[in-house]
């Protein structure tokens, strides 16, 4: 259940219990951690206790933290793996979709401030689960993020076994496949309008659309488009897995 601010308008000391079983060791600065977890949609004015602002600033810090923390255990897990092969199961891990299904295995709904429990976007699983990885870095610094990840992530909600074999990079796949073939493909993604935060992107070959995607942000659109266009191709003249 996501936290409503009408509801409980203060950071108690439940909260706070939840927080540290969360994270497995005494945070030193609590509000940042409550910073991480207030979406810019939620009203904090009627609880004190929670800083000004938002998790998007945290958001952009964490996303960079992750990437460097997640690099660094495959780098030594996989001692003889290539650029090539790291960046792929990176990738697996560190995208939207993974992670917020991390974000729900963790509870992370059980710490986080929105607006409204009944009306909001899976990305704010997202922007929490990265803006946490920032507060981490923030109070504690990279050795424990490293360890966050590590113990309470990677050991406990990821097999890398498994992982290595799932194929999800639908972009590398076309590429793959349109190199393979000799077949120029072209991507062409850009906001669905001027208003919206939403990305559209089309795939074409010799101007003809084989692919559309739409996701909330660019990659993620041309993801989608990817896989599409994967799929169409797979019903008709190509068969990529030949």
């Amino acid at each position: 259940m996501i936290r409503n601010l009408k509801e409980n308008n203060c950071v108690n000391k439940a909260y706070i219990k939840s927080l540290k079983k969360l994270l497995g060791f005494k945070p030193k600065t609590i509000s940042i951690y409550v910073l991480a977890f207030t979406n810019k949609s939620a009203d904090t004015k009627h609880c004190p206790d929670i800083p000004h602002g938002n998790n998007e600033r945290l958001e952009f810090l964490g996303d960079a933290i992750l990437d460097a923390v997640i690099g660094d255990l495959l780098y030594k897990r996989f001692p003889t793996a290539d650029e090539g092969f790291l960046t792929q199961m990176r990738t697996k891990i560190v995208n939207g979709k993974k992670l917020t299904e991390l974000a729900k295995k963790i509870k992370l709904n059980e710490l986080m401030f929105i607006k409204s429990p009944n009306n909001f976007s899976e990305r704010i699983y997202e922007d929490a689960f990265e803006a946490l990885i920032g507060a981490i870095y923030l109070d504690r610094g990279f050795k424990y993020a490293k360890q966050f990840v590590s113990q309470k992530i990677m050991v406990e909600h990821i097999s890398l076994n498994k992982l290595r074999f799932e194929d999800t990079n639908y972009k590398s796949k076309i590429i793959e496949w349109s190199q393979k073939h000799k077949i120029d493909i072209e991507f062409d993604t850009d906001f669905e309008s001027e208003s919206s935060k939403k990305f559209y992107s089309t795939l074409k070959i010799n101007n003809n659309i084989i692919g559309k995607g739409r996701g909330l942000s660019k990659k993620s659109a041309e993801q989608q488009a990817s896989k599409n266009a994967l799929n169409n191709i797979k019903d008709g003249t190509f068969d990529l897995l030949s």
